[in-house]
């Protein structure tokens, strides 16, 4: 190569486009842990970065990109995710973990050690005391599901991170929308028995099936705010050790 000076962004552009290269290269080759540890020693990771990483893989909460839904790309991502690292061990932020979740009605569906899946717990009293929650202390009643990974992340402390898969809701607004269209096509069909001027018939259909739609979209942006502050307040009760406030909660739980 020659002794040419590259620029901040020329950098940034070679190496995105040899990443793009090396990928499109067919290969079979089988890495061990120790051998991924040195390529990312090479370009600068630290080895806790990488040996975190690796236990994030192994637990599988880590999976391999793929093309975006069609409702992703017009709502974002499907998966709200939060990670927080906090003191204590692997296993006392587990325990942790699980005591939150619990105070939050939800119960253990799958356990596979260092990564879990949590749902709603099921029966008519955690309904009951979801549906009654007037004060907003059950803030994951619209996160059906949790995925839940806790890894070590260097001496006396653990990394947790919590995925709230909102594909439910996703599929909320495309229900909603298709309210809103049938509410539309039934306004103009009352109109047209009316011998109404066509044009106010498509205004009243267009704009039934805009209401609709943007109420839907409304509420999801309301549930998907409402969703990551909850796991973000749920980590820094976690930070703070804060156990469960409610015995009435624990019952409810169990």
């Amino acid at each position: 190569m020659g002794d040419e000076r590259l620029t901040p962004g020329e950098v940034q552009l070679v190496l995105r486009r040899a990443a793009e290269l090396e990928r499109r290269a067919p290969t079979d080759e089988a890495l061990s842990p120790a051998e991924v540890a040195a390529l990312a020693t090479e370009v600068g990771l630290s080895a806790a970065a990488v040996e975190q990483a690796l236990a994030e893989v192994r637990a599988g909460a880590l999976g391999e990109p793929r093309p975006p839904r069609a409702l992703e790309r017009v709502l974002g991502a499907s998966t709200i995710v939060v990670e927080r690292t906090l003191r204590g061990s692997a296993d006392e932020v587990q325990r942790r973990v699980e005591r939150a979740l619990r105070a939050q009605l939800f119960r253990k569906q799958r356990d596979f050690g260092a990564r879990s899946t949590w749902e709603h717990a099921p029966g008519w009293l955690p309904a009951l005391r979801r549906a009654l929650d007037w004060s907003g202390t059950l803030p994951l009643r619209d996160a059906h599901t949790i995925d839940v990974t806790v890894v070590t992340s260097g001496e006396g402390r653990a990394t947790v991170r919590l995925a709230v898969d909102v594909g439910a809701m996703q599929r909320q607004v495309v229900a909603g929308a298709s309210l809103g269209t049938a509410a539309g096509v039934a306004a103009a069909l009352v109109l047209w028995t009316m011998h109404t001027p066509l044009p106010l018939e498509w205004l009243a259909a267009a704009g039934a099936t805009a209401a609709g739609s943007i109420a839907s979209v409304r509420s999801y942006r309301q549930k998907l705010t409402t969703t990551a502050t909850a796991l973000e307040r749920l980590c820094d009760a976690l930070e703070h050790e804060r156990a469960p406030v409610s015995p009435l909660d624990l019952l409810f739980a169990r």
